[in-house]
């Protein structure tokens, strides 16, 4: 039987918003504002770029180490003093970083304190609350939510440069850490709760619960039991191929076009379009999970993102460049939102902190290597095409990989 909507407000709906903004914050100040700072600090610190670079790296390593930490934490302790830690973590990381002299230092507050905030303020808080208030528009709900992380990109990164030319890379540091302080701290206090129950609600604003809420799901779960349970490892096998291509192909496509003789500026343009369609895939792809098959869903990311790099192996001219970019965008921007819907769906509730906080390190191959494993390949063969040719390969056993995972509830 079809639950009853409520004719009122429903206030998952301020956690979608919530969760928004967190992402938004977080990701953008911690992840993708470092490009601004690239320069400077390597001026600075009398280092090189690359050197500087390796923060993230580090930043990535401390995130999957800590997940599964994080999703045991989240799901067994309160939401709101977490998310305090994780605000004062990355403020604190920031303020700090006004004051650095040595790259270590950089490596310290970049990579650990505010690593250490990015997987408390991150992915795993804001899909655990989603999967919380959200059933039947639980895809809807993370794609918007997700779409703040992509946008986060295009605000924050000019700003933040605004600032630095402005008023020099220490200032931009300390502007951004109080920035965060003052925007993360009452949204926290005020807008975080944990369930619906805590309202007296149930997800998706529903009359009753869920026919299957929580059915043939518990809690009772440790990383080892998640990193051993063949579901986990067949997404992973979905998921991790798309990451790796991810990072291969956006962030060597300026290369790869200039090499084949086009312009900058138009290669420019068409990584503009790439991650455009990719920002709205997220929210495009959450709510077609909602009403089609959710694996059949997936399967067509996967599917969009083979054509791209299909077509880009055969692209030498702008108007096939940019379809190949629109494809491969629409198919990637889905993957982190379908992530997260198939773990909340096939695990549920209970569980699903702690199996994505033990999934997060299973995917860091994947996604810390795309990039170097194209860059070694142009190295050796002078092209970046066989490294794009070998992505297809990964795309099939993704196929394979998602066939194999089962999307029934039940204990295992």
């Amino acid at each position: 039987m079809m639950n009853r909507l409520r004719y009122r407000f429903f206030y998952g709906w301020i956690i979608v918003a919530f969760t928004f903004v967190l992402q938004f914050v977080s990701i953008g100040l911690a992840y993708y504002s470092l490009s601004v700072y690239l320069k400077p600090l390597s001026e600075a610190l009398n280092t090189d770029r690359f050197e500087i670079s390796l923060a993230m790296s580090i930043q990535s390593i401390v995130v999957a180490l800590l997940s599964p930490v994080a999703g045991r934490l989240y799901a067994e302790r309160s939401i709101k003093i977490l998310l305090l830690v994780g605000t004062a973590a990355l403020a604190s990381g920031l303020l700090l970083l006004s004051q650095i002299t040595a790259v270590w230092q950089l490596y310290l507050l970049f990579g650990g304190v505010m690593g250490i905030g990015l997987v408390m303020l991150g992915v795993i808080p804001c899909n655990m609350l989603l999967a919380n208030w959200f059933h039947g528009r639980r895809g809807t709900a993370m794609g918007i939510s997700q779409f703040g992380i992509t946008i986060s990109a295009t605000v924050l990164v000019p700003l933040v440069t605004w600032v630095l030319l402005q008023y020099g890379w220490e200032t931009a540091f300390a502007v951004c850490g109080i920035g965060a302080l003052i925007i993360l701290t009452p949204l926290i206090i005020t807008l975080a709760v944990r369930s619906p129950e805590e309202r007296n609600l149930y997800p998706d604003g529903a009359s009753e619960p869920p026919e299957d809420q929580l059915s043939g799901h518990d809690s009772d779960w440790t990383t080892l039991r998640a990193i051993k349970h063949r579901d986990v490892w067949a997404l992973t096998l979905v998921v991790g191929p798309c990451y790796l291509g991810i990072a291969a192909v956006v962030l060597s496509l300026p290369s790869h076009i200039t090499d084949i003789g086009i312009s900058a500026m138009d290669a420019a343009g068409v990584v503009a379009i790439t991650t455009l369609l990719g920002a709205i895939a997220k929210p495009l792809f959450g709510m077609l999970s909602d009403f089609f098959n959710k694996k059949l869903v997936l399967a067509c990311s996967v599917a969009l993102q083979f054509a791209g790099v299909s077509i880009l192996l055969v692209a030498d001219d702008l108007t096939t460049l940019n379809i190949a970019g629109a494809c491969f965008g629409l198919g990637y921007g889905g993957v982190a939102t379908l992530w997260s819907v198939m773990l909340s769906v096939r695990f549920g509730r209970a569980a699903f902190a702690k199996v994505m906080g033990a999934n997060m390190p299973m995917l860091l191959p994947f996604n810390i290597f795309g990039l170097p494993l194209a860059a070694y390949v142009y190295e050796s063969a002078g092209s970046y095409l066989p490294a794009f040719t070998g992505l297809l390969g990964g795309y099939v056993v993704a196929w394979i990989a998602l066939a194999l995972f089962r999307m029934e509830d039940h204990k295992s």
